[in-house]
């Protein structure tokens, strides 16, 4: 027990940790309106039951989510999960769904956000696409509950889940639950330590054969991470539309 002991306290101090890890779930896509697995492992109660969607505006704004590469790569991969990191309002989720349902598959698209907003949120207080959409409430974020009303609005409720979470611990939990996606979308932040920790991190929940791909390749936190990434670990990086990703 105490070199087991020791060997953790030696991880911890370079980043990393021992966990339990559960054999991997299958997760399958939600038919007949049916709620799948991901959802009652995240959520105890269903978290838009009750919620006043109507009080909110339709308002899906964001960037990037109207790309026709989600359409490509939906239809090459007809997956079961998606996990996309970083949401904002949810445009790009909604646009998966849409993508989904043309072909005829009902994926589960797990929305991992802090929805507390990214560096380049705070940094201008007269931004109505940034900060003045946070809707801060006694100085904390509501833009949440704009994406919640979203996804009402579009009716999509029974595709998409909300993990309110870092990009690194809901990480972690998929990987604890065993939980490996089809298609994994990173656009959370633009900082290249973030955006490297993220790519590094979710590729391990990635299924073989899967896709990771992202947004955002001209914002040189991105291009850095994305390019150090792929040099390491010998991946080759693709380009489709204005989506970069990676083929395993």
């Amino acid at each position: 027990m105490k070199v087991k002991s020791a060997v953790k306290t030696a991880l911890y101090r370079f980043g990393y940790s021992i966990k339990k890890v559960r054999p991997r779930r299958q997760i399958r896509g939600a038919k007949n309106g049916e709620n799948a697995t991901i959802r009652a492992l995240l959520h105890a109660e269903d978290p838009y039951r009750g919620f006043d969607f109507r009080s909110y505006p339709n308002d899906p704004s964001g960037w990037g989510g109207k790309s026709p590469a989600f359409q490509t790569l939906i239809e090459q991969v007809r997956p079961n999960l998606i996990i996309e990191v970083g949401t904002w309002k949810g445009a790009s989720a909604l646009e998966m769904v849409r993508c989904a349902k043309s072909i005829g598959i009902h994926p589960q698209i797990v929305c991992v956000d802090t929805w507390l907003g990214a560096l380049e949120f705070w940094g201008d207080q007269s931004d109505p696409e940034r900060y003045q959409a946070l809707k801060l409430r006694n100085g904390y974020p509501s833009v949440y509950f704009q994406f919640l009303a979203n996804v009402c609005h579009a009716e999509a409720q029974d595709y998409i889940v909300p993990f309110p979470q870092t990009s690194a611990t809901a990480a972690l939990w998929f990987r604890q639950q065993g939980i490996q996606a089809d298609l994994i979308y990173v656009d959370a932040s633009h900082e290249e330590e973030d955006v490297y920790q993220d790519l590094t991190d979710y590729i391990e929940c990635l299924r073989p054969g899967g896709i990771l791909f992202g947004d955002d390749y001209g914002w040189d936190g991105v291009r850095l991470a994305v390019d150090r990434f792929v040099k390491e670990q010998g991946f080759k990086l693709q380009f489709l539309e204005d989506k970069w990703f990676l083929e395993l």
